[in-house]
């Protein structure tokens, strides 16, 4: 009785097994399938970089400036991670290496050359890997250079009404090739000025600054604008340290016991005012008779004796004084 129901038992766990080993082969035929396909080939990565498409060519001073964008990509389009340098070539000759200064960047190279030397010179570059695998040539581009003017010389500079003037020479050499001139501060490096004149005006004014300005003389033809040999520098405290001009055209009139002074007004910007002195003789001593600094260019002296003399200088915002006016005798 009891033998029964434990064969049965067994018989049910028998069943069970194989069911789950038919469900776990069922399951692993298609995985054992697909591992035993075999891919498709991939082809490899071409770590060739694009060639160089947008060179081109400037001159400044006795150099040929060559200037281009490294290549951002190689030719199976994956990054250009892998620059190296670039061989720079005139004529189909290697004239110098320069090394790359990384994908998408923008990058110059000076090639000097001698004065007179202006026959037509063509350049190509050619990006390399650090592997050695060498890119196309690029755009070829041509330019004759041509002679420049030299440097500047005498660099002047005075600092008055809020203003900066600079004057200087013209270069030494070739002085008839200077059409213009470039002038630069180096704290405004984008903000460059070009005048014809050998003087320029700078308006910005910035008390007790210092700053640097560059002047770099310029050439000319058709619609090419060469820079000559340059830039010269001119350090130059902002600070004014200009007295304004002596007063002058004095005239005298008395009127009901009192000197009427007058003369012409100073035309400086910054112009404060003036001062009035008085003398008994034309040599001094001089003696302050007006009332501080006076705003106008007349002054009535009640207190004055026949025949006495009066001087009068100019000051400007700045404290800067001139020299006073030569001795200007009064009615006697």
């Amino acid at each position: 009785m009891r033998g029964k129901p434990l064969k049965a038992q067994k018989t049910q766990n028998g069943f069970i097994g194989f069911g789950f080993f038919v469900a776990l082969v069922a399951f692993l035929l298609p995985l054992l399938a697909a591992c035993a396909k075999v891919g498709v080939p991939q082809p490899p990565f071409i770590r060739i970089p694009e060639e160089v498409k947008d060179l081109s060519a400037s001159q400044s001073g006795y150099n040929i400036v060559l200037t281009w964008t490294d290549p951002a990509r190689n030719i199976d389009l994956s990054p250009a991670t892998d620059l190296g340098r670039f061989q720079i070539r005139s004529g189909g000759v290697s004239v110098a290496t320069v090394d790359a200064l990384g994908a998408g960047k923008t990058q110059s190279y000076p090639i000097p050359f001698s004065a007179g030397s202006n026959s037509v010179r063509n350049f190509e570059v050619i990006a390399e890997t650090k592997k050695g695998k060498t890119s196309k040539i690029s755009n070829t581009v041509s330019i004759t250079p041509v002679d420049v003017p030299g440097k500047v010389s005498n660099i002047r500079a005075v600092v008055d009404q809020r203003h900066t003037v600079l004057t200087w020479s013209k270069p030494d050499e070739h002085p008839d090739l200077a059409d213009a001139y470039i002038v630069t501060r180096t704290d405004r490096p984008a903000e460059p000025a070009s005048v014809t004149d050998t003087r320029y005006e700078d308006p910005i004014y910035q008390q007790g600054k210092m700053v640097t300005y560059q002047i770099t003389p310029l050439r000319r033809i058709g619609d090419r604008s060469i820079p000559g040999i340059g830039a010269e520098s001119m350090p130059v405290l902002i600070e004014d340290k200009t007295p304004p001009q002596v007063p002058a055209g004095f005239e005298i009139v008395e009127s009901d016991n009192t000197i009427h002074l007058t003369w012409e007004a100073n035309s400086e910007t910054d112009l404060a005012g003036y001062r009035v002195f008085r003398s008994t003789g034309a040599d001094g001593p001089f003696t302050l008779v007006s009332n501080g600094v006076i705003k106008n260019n007349y002054f009535a002296d009640p207190d004055s004796k026949p025949g006495m003399y009066y001087s009068v200088s100019a000051l400007d915002e700045f404290g800067n004084e001139s020299a006073r006016s030569p001795g200007f005798r009064g009615p006697l």
